[in-house]
């Protein structure tokens, strides 16, 4: 069985060679081969170097490509498009996966009967980054038990059939290849077809947080983003718009003046108002999905 391991890449060669590292020393069953598709998407290329040095010295099977056009959608299908196995794995460049990550990830997908997998994402910090970010866990991402339907669906550690994903147009829309939620989008879309998407608790990818994301200004703008996204999402692959829509608004509309509320009883304890300062920042998000104001990740 050919499984294929897409990595975009972007201006990180020190993490990509971590990662091609822990890809190399995943642990397989002997009828499988792992191929690993990276798409360079710096004008510099410096993930080029990176992947032919690493050739010289393993027998993992690397594919090296490049995508000029700055826009995460084209960049991830780009590998897709050149990916030759039935299943498909995502990781970002700045992660590194367990040994037995894809080994969890397959046995999970055939124990459930599932169309597509998503694993643990646990972080691991810049050693300047405050305890406040680290203490207050709010880079962490929920974790679920093995097999139940999964909550939250990111390319961050993700295993899909082929078959399933091609059966989308794109699959990922460069419309959202700025802003972000590309994957969101798709795994959404993929559900609403009908597709059964479980969690697998053992699956498990270490996600870098460097120094210069651990602060409350990048936090604000991600909770903003995915706040926004997650709303139009939601209302743009609902099969009852209407409904949909007064459910999406009403929902943050309520909860806004709560967290405000909430923020202020706690201005006096530094964990518990950061928090909810970024439920507030989350709630506009979502109100802002019914506006025009947006914001652009991937400038």
């Amino acid at each position: 069985m050919q499984i294929s391991c897409c990595v975009n890449t972007y201006k990180r060669p020190k993490l990509l060679k971590k990662l091609l590292q822990s890809l190399e020393n995943q642990k397989l069953d002997s009828t499988w081969k792992l191929e690993v598709i990276i798409v360079d998407n710096d004008e510099l290329e410096q993930g080029r170097t990176v992947v032919e040095e690493y050739l010289k010295r393993s027998d993992l099977t690397i594919k090296y490509y490049t995508q000029p056009i700055k826009n995460i959608s084209i960049t991830r299908n780009k590998g897709v498009e050149m990916a030759t196995g039935s299943l498909i794995m995502f990781i970002d460049d700045d992660g590194y996966a367990d040994e037995d990550w894809v080994f969890e990830m397959v046995n999970c997908l055939n124990k459930f009967n599932a169309d597509g997998v998503f694993g643990t994402v646990l972080p691991y910090f810049d050693k300047e980054v405050s305890d406040l970010f680290i203490k207050g866990k709010f880079f962490d991402r929920p974790i679920q038990n093995t097999g139940e339907i999964s909550k939250y669906k990111r390319t961050t550690n993700c295993l899909i059939k082929r078959n399933v994903l091609m059966g989308i147009e794109g699959p990922f829309d460069p419309r959202d290849g700025l802003t972000g939620g590309e994957d969101a989008n798709l795994f959404e879309k993929i559900q609403s077809k009908g597709a059964k998407l479980v969690f697998c608790k053992e699956g498990i990818v270490h996600d870098h947080v460097p120094f210069d994301r651990a602060n409350i200004k990048w936090l604000s703008q991600r909770k903003f983003r995915t706040g926004r996204g997650f709303t139009s999402i939601k209302i743009k692959n609902s099969k009852n718009k209407i409904p949909a829509t007064v459910y999406y608004f009403a929902r943050p509309a309520i909860f806004l003046p709560i967290s405000i509320v909430v923020f202020i009883l706690c201005l006096p304890f530094k964990i518990q108002r950061t928090r909810w300062f970024l439920n507030i920042v989350s709630n506009v998000g979502h109100l802002a999905a019914f506006t025009r104001i947006n914001y652009q990740e991937y400038e």
